[in-house]
């Protein structure tokens, strides 16, 4: 099996926003470098309270992937979707979208990241969708010490096995199981906390894929060359395959620390396409961008 090595890393700067220091927010993936991480957009990391958020704006052409770590944020959207997101919400915007995400109350912290992830020329327009995907429905793959175990079942000396790793599996999957987002492009997502010292996980990414690792806790080293990389820092893995084959890949993951080491892991398919990114929209050419700004003028996008 083909082993994963790291090709990029850096570090995420966080910078007040808007002149304010109700929000800051620090880039996870630059926007302008589609190809190194094609179909991922753009990640940022952003810290707000009220009246910080992200008040009423249009999106077309891709989807927004956004996982809370502290705080409430309320979603409200253009096809009548209203909730309070926790921990995670898919929304494709397809061919329009108004949306709002604003802390739920005037004294929370919010933290989160968010991704917008590219849809292919085809399925650009497809009709906007939301998906609330709370605690209850992401399931958590656990992994015990003794021999890697997948269960929580005592060993036969009647000791409780340690729980070396948990796995938060939002897309794709991990061992047997499947997280419940429903995608367009094939995308692996994976909310991973290692908390033994010195324990190795070794997770399968489709050998055609690329991924990206936000470390969001902790220090460890990753990959076949073991890369150290701590709490901050990205990394990306190009794809070791170009071809639509079947193949799997095995990243290796170390917890380096003595605490819980904890990151958030996206791998998906690359599109392959030309982008043409303005604002809130997303397009393959410019044209795609004058007939969105022309739509949203005219209403098209609808209204809250």
């Amino acid at each position: 099996m083909l082993r994963r090595k790291i090709s990029t890393t850096y570090t995420v700067t966080k910078q007040t926003r808007r002149g304010t220091l109700s929000m800051a927010n620090g880039m996870i993936l630059p926007p302008n470098k589609w190809e190194l991480h094609d179909p991922f957009l753009m990640c940022a990391e952003d810290w707000f309270r009220h009246p910080g958020g992200f008040d009423l704006h249009p999106h077309r052409g891709f989807e927004t992937v956004t996982i809370v770590f502290d705080g409430l944020l309320r979603h409200q959207d253009s096809k009548g979707n209203s909730s309070i997101i926790g921990p995670m919400q898919w929304t494709t915007t397809g061919r329009g979208l108004l949306h709002k995400e604003v802390p739920a109350d005037k004294e929370t912290n919010v933290h989160l990241m968010q991704l917008w992830l590219n849809l292919p020329r085809e399925q650009k327009l497809i009709e906007a969708s939301y998906q609330d995907l709370t605690k209850d429905i992401i399931p958590t793959r656990e992994i015990k010490s003794s021999n890697k175990a997948e269960s929580s079942k005592v060993q036969q000396t009647g000791e409780e096995e340690e729980l070396a790793a948990k796995i938060r599996v939002i897309s794709g999957t991990s061992g047997n199981i499947k997280g419940p987002a429903k995608n367009i492009v094939p995308v692996k997502a994976l909310d991973i906390s290692i908390l033994e010292p010195n324990f190795t996980l070794e997770e399968p990414i489709p050998a055609n894929y690329n991924m990206f690792i936000y470390i969001l806790e902790g220090n460890g080293s990753f990959g076949d060359d073991n890369t150290k990389l701590q709490s901050g820092n990205v990394l990306i893995s190009s794809p070791l395959r170009n071809d639509d084959c079947n193949e799997e890949s095995v990243l290796k993951i170390t917890n380096e620390g003595v605490n819980v080491l904890r990151v958030i892991l996206f791998a998906g398919k690359p599109i392959r396409e030309p982008v043409v990114q303005h604002g809130p929209f997303v397009g393959n050419e410019w044209d795609d961008i004058i007939r969105a700004q022309k739509d949203f003028y005219l209403g098209k996008f609808a209204e809250l």
